[in-house]
């Protein structure tokens, strides 16, 4: 999930909540002589890199709380392979993670199709890395429009009107790919539908669950997600509509990171296919080589969408 939230949300990096890990680089070297240390650093890391540190800023896909107590395993066996500190922070909203990004605060981050699509044109944000799907470890993912089954909603076409759930402004499954999927169906998603934005995959879909609106948006991997756990039964909601299969989430480099540093951090990410438990910390089931082409056709129905993304970038 290994998603991206336009209009009229104001793009401000509100505050960002820092979950440190500081690792001491145990897997470089012994730490009882800082003369071994270094010179095994040199010598011994798997994969180095240049800065002092490392910041990577991970979007709210799902509630600040639970991904906050996730992160640390990913941020350690990382740390393990560049053999420098980690930090990781949670953005308070996507628009946080990417100003962050843009203004060189952090240097690695995982982002949604089109939060990664907002960053590169603002910042030159570079995708290195695709994260695979938690469960499946599939490439891919869907958007889905559901309801539950009072609402008596049948089609896409039934929420003229109705109360509706989108994720964030900068989000592909919660915003983006819906509002496509209203507007090929012939509904303006800014006037006939009463929209609402949740801030987060669950958020939303725990609001149709509940009835707090009438249909939302939410991407496939958190619905087959809360569905495993138990959150809902399968015929508590139905899905109205699904999109076509989108890319996964992409790890992706600030600019101004040297090609040495970008190739490491890319192969440090591959190093942690081995390692379950890092991985499915940030939300993923692995990681694969990627670039920035694979986001061309977000960013091709951002423009038939007339979405100015520099405005959604803020």
């Amino acid at each position: 999930m290994s998603g991206l939230r336009f209009w009229s949300k104001r793009y401000l990096l509100i505050g960002m909540v820092f979950v440190s890990v500081m690792i001491l680089l145990s897997a470089c070297g012994s730490t009882t002589s800082s003369t071994t240390t270094n010179a095994s650093t040199a010598t011994n890391c798997p994969h180095p890199i240049s800065l002092s540190k490392l910041v990577v800023g991970v979007i709210p896909a799902e509630s600040q709380t639970s991904i906050i107590g996730a992160t640390q395993p990913f941020a350690t066996a990382l740390s393990k392979q560049i053999c420098k500190p980690v930090s990781v922070f949670v953005g308070t909203n996507y628009t946080s993670v990417i100003t962050a990004m843009t203004n060189g605060k952090a240097d690695l981050a995982n982002f949604g199709p089109l939060s990664y699509v907002l960053a590169s044109q603002k910042g030159g944000v570079q995708a290195i890395s695709l994260a695979l799907a938690e469960k499946t470890k599939e490439p891919s993912y869907q958007s889905y429009i559901i309801t539950t089954p009072k609402t008596g909603i049948k089609t896409i076409q039934d929420l003229k009107g109705k109360t509706f759930s989108f994720v964030d402004p900068a989000s592909t499954s919660g915003n983006l790919e819906p509002r496509y999927m209203l507007t090929k169906a012939g509904l303006n998603p800014d006037t006939d539908v009463k929209g609402t934005y949740i801030g987060s995959h669950d958020a939303s879909l725990l609001a149709v669950l509940s009835g707090k609106v009438d249909a939302g948006a939410v991407a496939s991997d958190t619905y087959n997600q809360l569905l495993q756990e138990g959150k809902f039964k399968a015929g508590d909601l139905t899905i109205i509509q699904k999109s076509a299969q989108i890319p996964e989430d992409p790890m992706a480099v600030r600019s101004g990171l040297s090609k040495s540093d970008m190739t490491s951090l890319q192969e440090a990410l591959t190093a942690l296919n081995g390692n379950t438990a890092a991985a499915n910390a940030i939300g993923a089931g692995g990681f694969t080589p990627t670039n920035d082409s694979l986001y061309n056709g977000i960013r091709q129905m951002a423009k038939e969408m007339n979405i100015d993304l520099q405005k959604v970038a803020g």
